[in-house]
């Protein structure tokens, strides 16, 4: 009796685990460029040091500065600390011909970004224990309505 339990248990605990990866609450689509973020010096803050290959992905999880070991530079960005550093750098970029292309690329990214975090806050927001009638924490704490675009 307590060997198929406990063989039951053990098979779930390394299904749990298998599907617990880096990829696992990323945005679809492909990833992003490590430029889409803007120039090395301000993004470095972020994303780290600028890699031969750095391919950056969003997801509803941590940042990753560092990338891994071995394999391909992915580093991995929070959705909403992405989207608060991207309004806070076209906010402080001066409003110059030579930026006018540097905007537009954060302004795409910003844009990328809001499409599929406003589908996960809507859905968020929509589930039935988003009343805010009940007391405790308020879900619109928890995922901040953004602006649509920069």
């Amino acid at each position: 009796m307590k060997a198929p339990l406990c063989l039951a248990f053990l098979s779930c605990c390394l299904l749990f685990l298998s599907s617990c990866g880096d990829m696992t609450n990323a945005i679809p689509g492909p990833p992003f460029v490590y430029d889409d973020f803007g120039v090395e010096p301000a993004v470095s803050r972020l994303l780290g040091p600028k890699g031969k290959d750095t391919q950056v992905v969003a997801r509803f999880g941590t940042t990753k500065k560092t990338p891994p070991a071995e394999g391909p530079d992915i580093r991995f960005v929070n959705m909403e600390q992405a989207m608060f550093f991207l309004r806070h750098t076209v906010r402080n970029l001066p409003k110059t011909p030579e930026n006018a292309a540097l905007r537009q690329r954060l302004s795409k990214t910003y844009s990328r970004l809001y499409w599929n975090y406003s589908s996960r806050r809507n859905a968020f927001m929509a589930s039935p224990s988003a009343s805010y009638g009940r007391g405790g924490m308020n879900r619109a704490f928890m995922m901040p309505p953004m602006p649509p675009s920069i």
